[in-house]
């Protein structure tokens, strides 16, 4: 590579034609560059229960579905119950509507000793005082609407969206639906001042849009900040617009990726244009930072003086765009295919940085700026000189107590990461101030949660959910489910058969239970003439389904409702039916499930690839044990934060430690590959960590800072999530300096005067 070094410097025409040349397809492709307007894709691959749960809403239809909700209390007047069933008709008319369903549509049963019908619940809006208040009651009276339709209280109502099916790669159906839907609301707000909507269509949409102004605020923001650090780093206008311009072609040819490999922004990858800005400016101000115009004299022209800067940083260069790369790329072994995404294009950015920052920036520097106008400092020009200097006496003066102290804080911070929660909840992925939080806690305070979880009961022979025998077993998992804490509410097919049997008997609520024979089910059954059961039960009467609606959006929460139903159906008689738990909130758990093996596979691959990378670099033994001391320490301490803080391990991180171990051995290297030389060169040990503070220690401050800021800019995000993962990753920066600048430093005067004195 040193050569290529040479040709590079020699003939930086031909060098910049080349690298343009390579950035120009990738750049090409950045109109391509899809974002999408859904979650969808946050699933486990192959994971056999999301298949299930295909099949059950291949069978019943798609559980998914949100509330419109509003509270007046007049809802019982001529002209509010008018209201609703023009707007239920207003919403049944959009093209992304399955089905809609209110008060207005519903279905009621009515009926005495000799018959039952079935009518729509508001088939004549009366206008008498006297048959609206008949009309309340029967609402309040339905064990279907209550809590579902209409709240306890009489006041508030809720018109529930149901959308079609439609292809998870159909990127804007959320969107065009909720606008359609807030268009149709606004034609009606003379009647009703304030809806409220709530469900999964909302939460889903609302966290893609979390995305894109996520997008929009970060590469703005983090280009003033490239701009700043550049010109108050090296008080130059001509480095400033070169680092600025070789920024924009790593991050450009990754980008470029995206549309290639089928990728799109989303929640996870919206990270990567930040990361690789930030990433790639560090290797470039490790080469701005040695444009020492002493260089320039000794060597006599710029080109020879830049080769020798470019054959000083290569390596170590080369080394931590290596580790950085494999950190990310451990993350491939995720099932989860957004972060998998992230891990392949992350990692193909490491390449683009190290190939841009040695083929593209050094001909701009050569070719468009005169050379008293690059080489324009003595390193020790650049103002924290002295500082380091300060700073390597003090640790070595308390080598031995500084790495004693870290240690025990590394110990308190492991212990403290035995506290860590695993848990995934998508409510405090929103701020608590947010608007989706106000109508969810509005929705659920009048009503019921929005959540769904589902079980299924599948028979091997037909007409199976005929027999009272099976239909009691449903009724005994359904009772039992309603039981649970964050389970509001319940939904069978039973609840229509028991509603059925109180009507045939004058509404008397003795008879509100299972029919007592085969036949009975069979002749109400006759009678009824509705599809409202259609998602509950198939026209084969041989699988059924219960629907729960719950308002547990912790993953820890919904796992120990999960399990208690599992437990509670493995000790109930089952009659050969064939039950299993289903729904979104068994894809949740098993989400985070995936995200701890994922954690801990990525974190294992990454650690062990970069030790054999270190051992292998720094040829020896010792330097390679040494340099895993303050690279552990991070991390650890990462871990420790998240623990005091009670910061769980969800979706954003379990992304850290990974990325931030391929990071944090960057300077690590910087560092050691410079004391390596100098030790070659004959000096001892102290005299070779002193020369490594000097000659290092500006171009380790300055990256610091830049990844500290640039994962800082993550926290503009009101997306909880990417705001965690840019303030833990901005702390593990820093650590990651002090393991490096004091710790590292540390261990090896410790070690040294420890063997000095068993000698």
């Amino acid at each position: 590579m040193r050569h290529i070094i040479s040709l590079i410097t020699g003939y930086p025409l031909a060098s910049l034609i080349l690298a343009l040349a390579l950035a120009a397809p990738f750049l090409a492709q950045l109109p391509g560059v899809r974002t999408v307007d859904n979650v969808d894709y946050f699933t486990v691959e192959d994971d056999p229960d999301v298949a299930f749960y295909d099949s059950i809403k291949a069978t019943f239809g798609n559980d998914e579905f949100f509330a419109v909700v509003f509270t007046s209390p007049k809802l019982f007047t001529p002209g509010l119950l008018r209201m609703v069933a023009d707007l239920t008709a207003d919403l049944e008319s959009i093209p992304e509507v399955r089905k809609v369903q209110s008060l207005a549509n519903v279905d009621y049963i009515l009926g005495s000793a000799d018959y039952f019908e079935v009518r729509p619940f508001l088939e004549k809006i009366p206008d008498d005082p006297e048959a609206l208040g008949l009309l309340r009651e029967q609402a309040l009276g339905n064990p279907l609407y209550v809590s579902n339709l209409i709240s306890r209280d009489g006041q508030t109502t809720a018109i529930v969206v149901f959308p079609k099916s439609h292809d998870s790669s159909d990127g804007t159906f959320r969107q065009r639906l909720l606008e359609q839907t807030n268009k149709m609301l606004r034609n009606h707000q003379e009647v009703v001042d304030k809806f409220h909507l709530a469900g999964w269509t909302v939460t889903n949409f609302s966290l893609s849009q979390y995305m894109k102004s996520d997008v929009a605020t970060f590469i703005p923001v983090t280009y003033l900040f490239i701009a700043a650090t550049i010109w108050l780093a090296f008080r130059n206008l001509r480095l400033t617009v070169l680092a600025i311009a070789n920024v924009s072609a790593c991050t450009g040819a990754t980008m470029g990726l995206f549309p290639l490999l089928g990728i799109t922004l989303n929640n996870v990858t919206t990270i990567v244009p930040p990361l690789i800005m930030a990433l790639s400016l560090t290797d470039t101000v490790h080469i701005l930072s040695h444009l020492d115009k002493g260089l320039l004299v000794k060597h006599g022209s710029p080109a020879k003086a830049l080769d020798a800067v470019l054959q000083r940083v290569l390596v170590p260069c080369f080394l931590t765009s290596l580790t950085t790369a494999v950190g990310f790329i451990s993350l491939v072994t995720s099932d989860i295919p957004p972060i998998k995404e992230f891990g392949y294009v992350a990692s193909a950015g490491m390449i683009f940085e190290f190939v841009f920052s040695f083929l593209l920036l050094p001909p701009m520097l050569l070719l468009l700026c005169p050379a008293q106008k690059i080489f324009t400092h003595h390193r020790q020009d650049l103002g924290v000189s002295s500082w380091l200097e300060r700073l390597f006496h003090f640790v070595r003066a308390h080598a031995r107590t500084l790495f004693v102290a870290f240690m025990l804080l590394q110990g308190i911070a492991l212990w403290l990461a035995s506290t860590i929660q695993v848990e995934t909840n998508l409510l405090e992925y929103f701020k608590p101030s947010s608007p989706l939080r106000q109508e969810l806690k509005y929705v659920e305070s009048t009503l019921s949660g929005v959540g769904t979880l589902d079980i299924s009961l599948k028979a091997t022979e037909r007409d199976a959910f005929k027999d009272p025998a099976n239909l009691a077993v449903l009724e005994r998992i359904q009772s039992f489910a309603e039981t649970l804490p964050g389970v509001d509410r319940s939904m069978s097919f039973v609840d229509f058969l028991k509603d059925m049997h109180m009507s045939f008997h004058d509404e008397n609520p003795q008879f509100y239970h299972i029919p007592d024979s085969r036949e009975l089910v069979s002749q109400y059954l006759l009678l009824y003439d509705s599809d409202d059961i259609a998602e509950l039960i198939t026209t084969e009467y041989d699988h059924a389904r219960i629907l729960l609606r719950i308002s547990e959006y912790g993953s820890a929460g919904q796992a120990g409702i999960i399990a208690a139903l599992r437990d509670f159906i493995d000790s109930t008689e089952q009659r050969g039916l064939d039950i299993r738990v289903t729904g979104r909130a068994v894809q949740d758990v098993n989400i985070i499930d995936a995200l701890v093996q994922g954690q801990v596979e990525s974190l294992a691959t990454a650690a062990g690839i970069i030790t054999v990378i270190m051992f292998f670099a720094m040829r020896s033994l010792s330097i390679g044990f040494l340099s895993l001391i303050p690279n552990v320490f991070p991390i650890a301490l990462n871990f420790g934060i998240m623990g005091a803080l009670g910061i769980p391990l969800n979706t954003s991180t379990a992304l850290i430690s990974a990325v931030a171990l391929g990071i944090a051995v960057d300077d690590t290297i910087h560092f050691l590959t410079e004391y390596r030389l100098s030790r070659a060169d004959g000096l001892a040990i102290p005299e070779a960590i002193h020369r490594s503070f000097r000659e290092k220690g500006i171009g380790i401050c300055a990256s610091s800072v830049i990844l500290v800021v640039g994962f800082g800019v993550l926290t503009l995000s009101s997306f909880v999530p990417t705001l965690t993962f840019g303030g833990l990753s901005s702390v593990i920066m820093i650590t990651a300096w002090i393991g490096d600048m004091i710790l590292l430093p540390a261990a090896m005067l410790a070690f040294q005067r420890n063997r000095a004195q068993a000698r």
